[in-house]
């Protein structure tokens, strides 16, 4: 699909940098984008040092996707240095993503259960916790705090893909219009099961 053409991969972590140098045996060249500045920082020095040695593979150091542009398909990305405020537009018609399995859910409240490694509990994962504690089962996405809800990478047994995640969120929005009704409902009708 992107034989000979140049396309962008998003990550500093040794899945990029796999990516990168296999794309870059296929491609006409790869841009590699770090948020950080180091490309070290993430990634196996053995693996840096291939990356950075190989001819077609372009490191842009902090520097972020600012807009994806197209009509029917990707035709460019613009990306932003973030350090310096220069603009770029590349020609791509491929992103890949590797951006880490790091939860970062250390800033959640206790009332959000996490797994040991930090992943959010969600559905029936929290329906037994001690701190669930509405008169109902939890929705599928449903966190142990009722009414909040996790979606994507961040979940406990979620797939780890970009269409998943988008499609747990379209899901996690149905379910806020499921619990914000039956939030109403129970208001009108004086029952507080919410």
């Amino acid at each position: 699909m992107c034989r000979g053409s140049e396309v962008l991969v998003v990550g500093g972590g040794n899945s990029a940098g796999q990516a990168a140098m296999f794309l870059s045996e296929q491609t006409r060249r790869v841009f590699l984008l770090l948020r950080s500045g180091d490309l070290q920082k993430g990634m196996s020095s053995y693996l840096a040092q291939r990356v950075e040695s190989k001819e077609n593979i372009e490191v842009l150091p902090h520097t972020e996707i600012r807009r994806m542009l197209g009509d029917q398909q990707l035709e460019a990305v613009e990306v932003e240095n973030t350090q310096t405020g220069e603009v770029r537009t590349v020609a791509t018609t491929a992103v890949f993503t590797f951006i880490g399995a790091i939860p970062r859910t250390d800033w959640l409240p206790a009332e959000i259960e996490t797994s040991a490694r930090g992943f959010v509990l969600t559905g029936p994962e929290v329906a037994g916790s001690p701190r669930w504690s509405a008169g109902r089962a939890p929705f599928l996405l449903e966190t142990s705090r009722a009414g909040v809800f996790a979606a994507g990478d961040v979940r406990v047994g979620s797939i780890n893909r970009v269409a998943s995640a988008v499609g747990e969120g379209a899901m996690a929005i149905k379910f806020i219009h499921e619990y914000l009704a039956g939030f109403l409902a129970a208001g009108e009708n004086g029952e507080a099961q919410w």
